[in-house]
């Protein structure tokens, strides 16, 4: 049992690095192409497809299309078939793990290791590197089966799953969702049908539950989006429940087109498991309008979500409910912001960037800024220019200013990754700790933005001096890192010092809404 555990995650570190690898060499191209070539949910399928293919992680990119569904770049039916593309192409690797090469499993580990020992040649070197892990992972996954046949236990269990083929997909999905990976699971039942431990229906059955499993990764990566991405991950779920609760009832038919198609074991495997990906795919596609409805049926649009919330179209006639209407929904803006900067202090403290998260928090302040600015032209044009819509037009636009400032803190700590750098400990503790600071006096300024607390906004606008000094310590002993010849403070020294000034940027800001709020500018209902 452990040897195959062993194995099974050899096979998945080669996924893993085979992914990062493609992914490193396609850069941003990938990301564009599928929020660019998604005009129809045919094409969109397409795209998921072939992206998930080139990249080789079909978890990552499903999630990347949750963000552009939530981003507003991928409408929802696009998104769907976009969601169930990406687990097509990654079928790719257990199509490839199945041909007979685990011969040179290891000559591909010893020249990626070699090759990613120079610079230039890292990702092609990683690339090599994980393709021999999965076939290393593979090969002692399928002759580890061997020793579990010899086991009364694991003999008892095997027999009752051939007559529970329902009982089977249930723990391959919760194989698939432990692993989160559809692949893991194919790779497990293909060990033990090329082992001879069970019998084909027995082994297709687990993969069927794994393609469920399997997207759970997704429904999770979705409840920190909006609810277009929520119902993008619910139909994928539900179109991979339906197809996998039809063919393994079944399982015995199916088992024999399988056959039929010809191939070793392996080869079989392989192909029930692309296939049945495919065929889910395209039916969903064909389906994708009745699917979309049942979905937003299911999860209902909450005002919140849906866009401007108190703008008003008739309140236009009358400036001073119209401003206050415009105020409440600015409220609604600097709300977005606050959370934006909530997530910049974790990822800061952890290094860990969600850049889907902050990419689908931007946009969202984004379309919200529009609105108002539109909403609150419109007002000037019809009934002429005045103090309060003009505040209100500069502090909507402050707003939107501070999210592309935490949006630009994620793209200079991404540009360092790149770089193979990494903030030293003392340096991301004294980051995240400024961010802290700068995040405080967010809310106090948002606060009173949203109360009309003028006194509260005053000590915002006194405590500037305070930011600055702390700024200006951070950079002290960020230098003083140098003086010490710190390798890490060296290397990372402009984008750290770069960082420290976005955030006093964020807290100049911060520090101008709250010196509206204090001269007169608060809730106005």
């Amino acid at each position: 049992m452990l040897s195959t555990l062993g194995g099974l995650a050899l096979f998945l570190l080669g996924i893993e690095r085979i992914a990062a690898s493609l992914q490193a060499l396609s850069g941003t191209r990938m990301r564009r192409a599928m929020a660019g070539a998604t005009r129809s949910p045919w094409r969109a399928l397409a795209t998921g497809t072939a992206v998930s293919a080139a990249t080789q992680s079909g978890t990552a990119t499903a999630v990347t299309a949750l963000g552009l569904v939530a981003s507003g770049l991928v409408r929802l039916r696009e998104g769907i078939a976009l969601s169930l593309g990406a687990k097509v192409g990654a079928t790719l690797a257990i199509q490839l793990a199945a041909f007979k090469v685990t011969e040179a499993a290891l000559p591909l580990i010893g020249v990626g290791f070699i090759v990613a020992l120079w610079r230039p040649s890292r990702h092609v070197g990683g690339l090599l590197l994980g393709v021999g892990l999965l076939f290393l992972g593979l090969d002692l996954t399928v002759g580890s089966v061997a020793g579990l046949q010899s086991s009364e236990l694991f003999g008892l269990v095997i027999d009752g799953a051939e007559r529970q083929p329902l009982a089977v997909a249930l723990v391959g999905g919760l194989l698939g969702a432990a692993l989160s990976s559809t692949n893991g699971v194919a790779a497990i039942a293909l060990g033990l049908f090329a082992g001879g431990a069970v019998s084909l229906t027995t082994a297709l059955a687990l993969v069927l539950g794994g393609n469920v499993g399997g997207t759970l990764l997704a429904l999770l990566a979705a409840r920190s989006l909006d609810v277009e991405a929520r119902r993008v991950a619910l139909a994928h779920t539900l179109a991979k429940a339906v197809g996998a609760v039809a063919l393994t009832l079944a399982v015995v038919p199916a088992a024999g087109v399988i056959g039929a198609l010809g191939g070793d074991e392996a080869r079989q495997i392989a192909n029930a498991h692309t296939l049945f990906n495919v065929a889910v795919a395209v039916l969903a596609t064909l389906l994708v309008a009745p699917l979309a409805a049942l979905v937003s049926a299911m999860i209902p649009t909450r005002e919140d979500v849906a866009g401007p919330k108190y703008l008003r179209a008739r309140a236009l006639d009358d400036p001073p409910l119209a401003t206050a209407l415009a105020l409440r929904e600015t409220v609604r803006i600097s709300d977005q912001v606050a959370l934006s900067m909530e997530q910049a202090v974790d990822f800061l403290r952890s290094g860990e960037w969600d850049d889907d998260a902050i990419e689908a928090r931007e946009s969202k302040i984004d379309r919200l800024t529009r609105s108002v600015v539109e909403y609150l032209a419109t007002l000037r044009r019809t009934h002429g220019e005045e103090p309060v819509s003009e505040r209100l037009l500069l502090l909507v636009t402050e707003l939107e200013h501070m999210g592309d400032q935490v949006r630009r803190m994620q793209r200079r700590e991404a540009r360092l990754r790149e770089s193979g750098i990494e903030f030293s400990k003392d340096g991301r503790d004294e980051l995240a700790d400024t961010a802290e600071e700068v995040l405080s006096r967010v809310r106090a300024a948002f606060t009173a933005l949203a109360t009309g607390d003028v006194a509260l906004a005053k000590q915002v606008v006194a405590g500037r001096p305070t930011l600055e000094r702390l700024v200006a310590d951070m950079r002290l002993a960020h230098l003083a890192r140098l003086e010490a010849r710190l390798p890490e403070s060296r290397a990372s020294s402009s984008h750290h010092l770069e960082v420290l000034t976005l955030m006093r940027q964020m807290d100049a800001s911060t520090t101008r809404v709250a010196g509206w709020v204090k001269d007169g500018l608060g809730t106005q209902e």
